[in-house]
């Protein structure tokens, strides 16, 4: 499959589709949530006007988004395969309107305009809903292999992603510190140590599977024996 478009289109549909087809889903509690913990401030245009400064091919700023995510992974059918080489993931895969992966080359320069906070919005089987927020997300450049940075965590779905400068792993690129290779055991491909605790971009097993913890699996939420039915991670310019 070819590389996804150039990343002005890429943030365009995204965050389009985001507005209309998602938010419906969970816009109450993701406002409920905000308040409470007071830890969110709203897209300023001081953001928007450094993005379509950037991002000059953009035709319009990604942050016509109400709450001015960008996201870069999402899961929701299983119509797209995850379980792929690193310069797919590199180079990015997917539909925007769907299932897709911007790509870590994009995600890596995005970086350059300033600091970011990341939110994980999660779904069960069964209807249920959870949240991962980070105050503070980072990903290095190509030749550190990508490394993420995350700390600032807030949510209901449990702390399972705060990492520091660790690297991304694909079945052909094994940078984890485990003596095998997780991506290749776990059948995804994630900033994995020696492995786990979310394994988002693993095998879309529809929920409760026999297999261990290579399924899109968020340990604190589900468990590593369930596969989640909806993910969706997104980044923001920190104000």
């Amino acid at each position: 499959m070819s590389p996804l478009p150039s990343l002005g289109i890429i943030l365009l549909v995204v965050c389009v589709h985001h507005t209309h087809a998602w938010s419906p889903k969970y816009p109450q509690r993701e406002k409920r949530k905000e308040r409470e913990n007071d830890f969110v401030i709203d897209s300023t245009e001081l953001q928007c006007s450094k993005l379509r400064r950037e991002l000059h091919e953009l035709k319009q700023s990604p942050c016509n988004d109400v709450v001015g995510w960008i996201p870069f992974q999402r899961r929701m059918d299983g119509s797209v395969n995850f379980y792929r080489s690193w310069n797919e993931y590199l180079a990015g895969f997917g539909d925007p309107s769907g299932e897709f992966w911007i790509g870590l080359d994009e995600i890596s320069r995005l970086m350059k305009l300033g600091s970011y906070e990341l939110r994980i919005d999660m779904e069960d089987f069964e209807g249920n809903w959870r949240y991962a927020y980070y105050r503070n997300f980072y990903v290095g450049e190509y030749r550190d292999n990508f490394p993420l940075t995350t700390s600032g965590y807030i949510g209901d779905a449990g702390n399972n992603l705060q990492l520091s400068k660790v690297p991304f792993s694909t079945k052909d690129r094994d940078h984890d510190s485990w003596a095998d290779s997780c991506a290749q055991r776990f059948k995804g491909a994630w900033w994995y140590v020696s492995c786990h605790e979310s394994n988002l971009n693993g095998q879309y097993l529809r929920g409760e599977h026999e297999s261990g913890a290579d399924g899109v699996n968020w340990y604190a939420f589900r468990g590593h024996n369930y596969s989640l039915k909806f993910t969706e991670m997104k980044m923001r310019l920190r104000a």
